[in-house]
């Protein structure tokens, strides 16, 4: 359902937790769109927000908002077990969608989704920040222009302290709850398999294993609570390409030596690293040419300033900004959404291509409990 000749779009934002912290200041440098709508489930939180952020209208029913002809695009955050009833509410109305990570809670639940979006003709689309990431757009660049050569390994890995130790105030402890469409390997391993999609194309085979290394977290003030999900995952993967690969996540990991994504190719080798989460504050892009040598001789790349580009401007990293770094990556690719609404087309970590992830983590689970390898080019059943 492309949109021409329109005024500026009209976002309503769903949480006030990181879709007011992270999506709100990348939204905002889009000049065709304006945040107009916040809801949360409460009125006092929801007033209180949108008076804190300068938004013009609270909501505290989501239903409400999904239906209010004034808006155009749900920006929905939240846990994935709700949003997959704030998703639909919003596609029934016929809004444009941009989802949180992780997609969806289940295979069933993301295939509704992306039929729902399919059959009302509106643009959807995942908020996969790692994808925006102008070092990981270069990377892509790279690799299609044949810099690497033919790819023959991929390995790529994101660790992360977060819970390692509960800290006062921390507001994700139901992460470590079981049935809400959460754990180390949806979330970490989603951003990362969209990162490897991206860049590489499908994954054809996986075979991984889950662990739940700190089984019970030490809460403050005294109490403790056991923890239902997994908080590291080990993958082999093989590309439809034929490179092979690895991929570890963890958000239990001392001293959070972050992300990277190595890849090396008959003609050369990519590096992408990061600190916490990939931001253009921390990401770095080495390259290397393949020749004899016994020590690693990467040298940086410098990103361009044409990926650094939203609404026409060059944007760097805000050093101040709350979002981890996540603006400038988040802009680029809301401002691919908007474009898909205007123009037609598919935009950047479409609901489609979050379908195929989440079938890669499906097939991630179903191999833990085989034991064994799953052929997603096979089409197995995952249950």
């Amino acid at each position: 359902m492309a949109r021409t000749g329109m005024g500026k779009l009209r976002v309503g934002i769903v949480g006030a937790n990181w879709g007011v912290v992270a999506h709100l200041p990348a939204w905002r440098l889009l000049g065709d769109v304006e945040v107009t709508a916040i809801c949360t489930s409460r009125r006092e939180s929801a007033e209180a927000a949108a008076t804190q952020c300068g938004v013009g209208r609270a909501f505290w029913d989501y239903e409400a908002m999904c239906g209010d002809p004034e808006v155009d695009v749900i920006d929905t955050g939240t846990s994935p077990v709700l949003r997959e009833k704030i998703v639909t509410a919003a596609l029934k109305a016929g809004k444009h969608v941009v989802n949180e990570m992780p997609f969806a809670p289940s295979l069933e639940a993301a295939e509704g989704l992306v039929r729902l979006q399919r059959e009302k003709g509106v643009v959807g689309a995942a908020a996969a920040s790692v994808v925006g990431l102008p070092h990981l757009a270069l990377m892509k660049e790279m690799v299609e222009e044949g810099y690497v050569g033919e790819v023959f390994q991929v390995h790529c890995s994101w660790h992360l302290s977060f819970f390692l130790k509960i800290f006062p105030g921390f507001p994700y402890t139901w992460f470590g709850k079981g049935g809400l469409g959460v754990s180390v390997t949806r979330n970490q391993g989603s951003h990362l398999l969209h990162a490897l999609r991206e860049v590489f194309g499908p994954i054809a085979s996986v075979v991984g294993r889950m662990e739940t290394q700190v089984k019970r977290w030490e809460l403050p003030g005294g109490e403790s609570m056991e923890v239902e999900t997994d908080d590291t995952l080990q993958a082999l993967l093989r590309f439809g390409r034929g490179a092979m690969g690895t991929l570890t996540t963890s958000w239990t990991a001392a001293d959070s030596p972050g992300f990277c994504i190595d890849a090396f190719g008959s003609k050369g080798r990519l590096r992408l690293e990061a600190l916490q989460y990939p931001s253009v504050a921390t990401a770095r892009l080495y390259a290397a040419k393949s020749g004899f040598g016994l020590a690693p001789s990467g040298q940086e790349v410098q990103v361009p300033e044409r990926l650094f580009m939203v609404a026409g401007r060059v944007v760097e990293g805000d050093a101040g900004e709350t979002s981890g770094g996540q603006r400038v990556s988040l802009a680029r690719i809301f401002e691919g959404f908007v474009r898909a609404v205007r123009e037609g087309g598919e935009p950047p970590v479409s609901f489609a291509r979050s379908l195929e992830v989440q079938r890669v983590v499906e097939a991630l689970y179903a191999s833990h409990q085989r034991k064994g390898w799953v052929d997603l080019e096979a089409g197995e059943e995952l249950g």
